[in-house]
């Protein structure tokens, strides 16, 4: 996996701080950690991949595209780059076009009259195909078809949303607008959750209470595989450390496909957390206090 290889959201998140907010940028890739949310929407676990690096950084909305146009150009004319939410169903380069509503997040890096460039420099094998790096100027025309709005999403990919800026939850414009993030727009809900936080706790929690729970390794699967993405690249110069985050993903969907066969998996599945835990030091982490389990999650 290349050195820079993070998630969808992660990716050009990055490359945008690194533009915009260099300090932002630096905190983001020196800081990966991962917390997790027990009482999330719907019962749901939700999990925070990094602090939040830019506080007032935060979503807009616009029902109108003809009102997200003009403000994307004027954040485009404070900043030189805008990062904006697109639907992966609408986005010819992703393996997910035309085939599932996905949110993504691309850069607009360049601007020539009625012309955008448009940036995604994600790169990842995905169950749906490979995803390979784009890059390409549009017609506003066009633009408005890639960044058209996302319909209402099920609780897992909108989690993914709600917490994709750190800490949170960050308010997100409802279903039916056109999305993108602005310098100046944050708005996070301060009210405490019932969080796991950190790294070596959170896999605590995960390794008591995925092993046993087939449907909770399916749910939480992409999650973990944007964990292990922004690990791997947090140690990539610890290569023991960075393997065994690369293993957790792959043992996950095994263990998930053997279960669909009727051979459940439940030791490989806590094997790959202790395998994390102990590469990082956490191998002896003790199993968290009893709490009422999330819905998906093991009981």
């Amino acid at each position: 996996m290349p050195a820079e290889a993070l998630s969808c959201y992660t990716t050009n998140l990055k490359e945008h701080l690194r533009l915009t907010h260099p300090a932002a940028e630096r905190k983001l890739a020196t800081g990966f950690t991962l917390s997790v949310r027990r009482d999330g929407l719907d019962g749901l676990m939700a999990f925070s991949h990094h602090d939040r690096v830019a506080p007032d950084f935060g979503y807009r909305g616009a029902r109108r595209w003809e009102d997200a146009l003009s403000a994307l150009r004027g954040e485009f004319a404070r900043q030189g780059d805008v990062l904006a939410v697109a639907n992966c169903r609408n986005l010819p380069w992703s393996p997910s076009h035309l085939v599932r509503d996905v949110p993504h997040w691309l850069r607009l890096a360049a601007r020539d009259g009625d012309r955008w460039l448009v940036v995604d420099d994600f790169d990842a094998l995905l169950p749906e195909g490979h995803q390979s790096p784009h890059r390409g100027w549009v017609e506003e025309a066009a633009l408005r078809e890639l960044l058209a709005p996302l319909p209402g999403l099920e609780t897992a990919l909108h989690q993914r949303d709600v917490y994709a800026l750190g800490g949170g939850p960050a308010w997100v414009p409802d279903p039916g607008n056109h999305r993108w993030l602005e310098h100046g727009a944050g708005r996070f809900d301060p009210r405490p959750g019932d969080w796991v936080r950190g790294t070596a706790a959170s896999l605590a929690l995960l390794r008591d209470l995925l092993p046993s729970d087939p449907q909770a390794q399916v749910r939480y699967a992409e999650d973990l595989w944007a964990a292990a993405r922004h690990h791997q690249y947090l140690h990539r110069a610890e290569p023991a450390t960075a393997a065994a985050w690369g293993e957790l993903s792959r043992s996950l969907r095994y263990a998930a496909q053997s279960a669909a066969r009727g051979r459940p998996r439940a030791s490989l599945v806590r094997t790959a957390f202790e395998r994390i835990l102990t590469a990082t030091g956490g191998g002896e982490a003790p199993a968290l206090r009893p709490t009422a389990a999330p819905a998906g999650a093991a009981r």
